[in-house]
């Protein structure tokens, strides 16, 4: 079965199931603004909250990244995970939901290699939140019925290239303490001149 033969349904989803559920986010394939100027962690806030500083946060972050790459990529995220906020397993488990559905099975897995807090904002709308680079590298692909239909998610009507795919995102976090510990909230993908100027890829 070619690629170009599935259904429509089904090849948005193999899209979906690499951009999103290895970790791309709710970018929806769209560049991300690498701009935003970025304060210090530890910075003067008029809020009351306590400052914890960027090793600190960073040591919380990775806790949660290796608890979100240890995840089966066919699992729901469980619904007692302290690692990421309920708005977030609520899209990641209905994603993965859809694939399931759709008798899509992914097999590989996305590495991540290095972290770097991009932004931090104490006073933030909704509570303090950071963003971190995430560079990684992916072997995910998606089956159906054992056959390997993975789609290229920046244009779902060609076949995904073989190999290791190195990419960027940008992880977003908050905090539901004050900053003693940080949760996931967001992923989106960090794509062309943008990627070039992160730390990714010094």
């Amino acid at each position: 079965m070619r690629l170009r033969s599935r259904p429509t349904v089904v090849t948005a989803c193999v899209a979906t199931a690499l951009m999103t559920l290895a970790g791309c986010g709710s970018g929806e394939g769209e560049g991300t603004d690498t701009t935003a100027s970025s304060s210090s962690s530890n910075s003067s806030s008029a809020s009351s909250e306590p400052t914890y500083d960027e090793a600190h946060i960073m040591t919380e972050v990775r806790k949660a990244d290796r608890a979100f790459r240890a995840l089966d990529p066919n699992e729901l995220i469980p619904e007692d995970a302290d690692w990421v906020t309920d708005s977030y397993r609520t899209k990641y488990n209905s994603d993965t939901k859809e694939l399931k559905d759709a008798g899509l099975v992914q097999k590989g897995k996305v590495t991540t290699k290095s972290l770097h807090l991009a932004t931090s904002e104490p006073d933030a709308p909704g509570g303090w939140q950071v963003t971190v680079y995430n560079c990684n590298v992916s072997t995910r692909r998606v089956y159906q019925d054992g056959e390997d239909v993975s789609a290229d998610p920046l244009d779902p009507s060609k076949p995904l290239p073989e190999g290791p795919r190195e990419s960027v995102l940008l992880d977003s976090y908050t905090t539901p303490d004050g900053g003693k510990s940080w949760q996931l909230d967001d992923v989106a993908p960090v794509e062309g001149k943008d990627s070039q100027d992160t730390p990714c890829d010094q």
